[in-house]
């Protein structure tokens, strides 16, 4: 099952899932309150979207980093303006 759909029916589960041990614990405790349950349905959608995004920027920065930088080694003019 998608850690995103999990998360929507089993907060806690999906951030234990995703490695965030403490945040499954609070958010156990609100589910038990069954009053904050949207509330730690809504921390766990959003914690899972971020992760995904970080990731996927990760891969970009990796895929396209450059091996030598452009800008390394040219001199740095200066104009004086009147």
């Amino acid at each position: 099952m998608n850690t995103l759909k999990l998360g929507k029916i089993f907060p806690c589960v999906s951030l234990f899932a995703d490695g965030h041990p403490v945040a499954a614990l609070f958010a156990l405790l609100m589910q038990a309150t069954l009053v904050l349950w949207p509330v730690a349905a809504r921390w766990a959608y959003v914690s899972n979207e971020r992760m995904g995004v970080e990731r996927l920027l990760a891969e970009l920065s990796d895929t396209h980093q450059l091996s030598v930088d452009p800008y390394g080694n040219t001199a740095k003019k200066f104009r004086q303006l009147a």
